[in-house]
């Protein structure tokens, strides 16, 4: 239970005016103590809390240091912890605060906390909980087709009406899988993806459920119902990719399962 009282044993304490954390470690720390650390780091820089939101963060980082070996607890950054906390506090969505919760566990794993990348917290920040989703999905495929459909002429000149369409959406059960071209566009932003509209992938068939998809067979009625000379149709075959910096934020972010 997370106290104003709450003692932190093995000599570990805040540096108010510095800004530091000084802890002695000899053996690792407690579970309870280092997420009480992390907390009281918040606190120190934060006073104004989510109290409700926070609480349930707390049992949330609680559980995931069980998982970490005791000696190899330490105590987190404040340029993680601060803005970590400080978000999820007011962050509603517990898909959200479980990313949140994850990336400040491992923060606090001396065997992975180099690869905690400062702007993680940022892009958590960014992320709505339809986007998370689809980083769980696109981690264990890396790579999804994708398809484009412009409205053209007879000379193929035209102009795009769906952009990077996937039915990734549907699969990692979004909230709103149509508006996966929107969900891509701040992913690729974000650079947790790439994208390719020059190159497809080797296997065809992998476009075959795009290209028969409901919606994209809906919009291509509505093209071709208009007046010429932009009333022809066309896909352009593409696919998205997670960029290594991507792959790196979900290893360190995303929930173990």
């Amino acid at each position: 239970m997370m106290t104003d009282t709450t003692e932190i044993h093995q000599n570990a304490g805040l540096g108010a005016h510095g800004n530091t954390f000084i802890a002695e470690q000899n053996n690792g720390l407690s579970v309870e103590d280092a997420t009480t650390m992390a907390f009281t780091i918040f606190r120190e820089y934060y006073p104004q809390l989510r109290e409700e939101m926070l609480s349930d963060l707390y049992k949330i980082l609680e559980e995931k240091l069980k998982n970490i070996t005791p000696e190899n607890i330490i105590p987190p950054s404040p340029r993680i912890a601060v803005p970590t906390l400080q978000n999820a506090s007011i962050t509603e969505d517990i898909s959200i605060r479980e990313l949140y919760a994850q990336l400040l566990a491992n923060s606090m794993d001396a065997t992975i906390k180099d690869g905690v990348h400062p702007a993680f917290v940022e892009i958590i920040n960014q992320l709505s909980p339809d986007e998370a989703k689809l980083l769980r999905y696109l981690f264990t495929q890396l790579i999804v087709p994708t398809v484009t459909l412009k409205r053209v002429n007879e000379q193929n000149e035209g102009n795009d009406i769906i952009k990077n369409f996937s039915n990734i959406g549907e699969l990692a059960e979004c909230e709103n899988p149509l508006k996966i071209s929107e969900y891509f566009d701040n992913l690729l932003r974000l650079g947790l993806l790439e994208s390719s509209e020059t190159a497809s992938l080797v296997d065809k068939a992998l476009y075959n459920p795009l290209k028969e998809h409901e919606y994209i067979l809906s919009q291509i009625n509505i093209i071709t119902s208009q007046e010429p000379p932009f009333n022809k149709s066309h896909l352009k075959e593409g696919y998205m990719a997670m960029t290594d910096f991507g792959r790196s934020f979900c290893k360190i972010c995303l929930p173990t399962m």
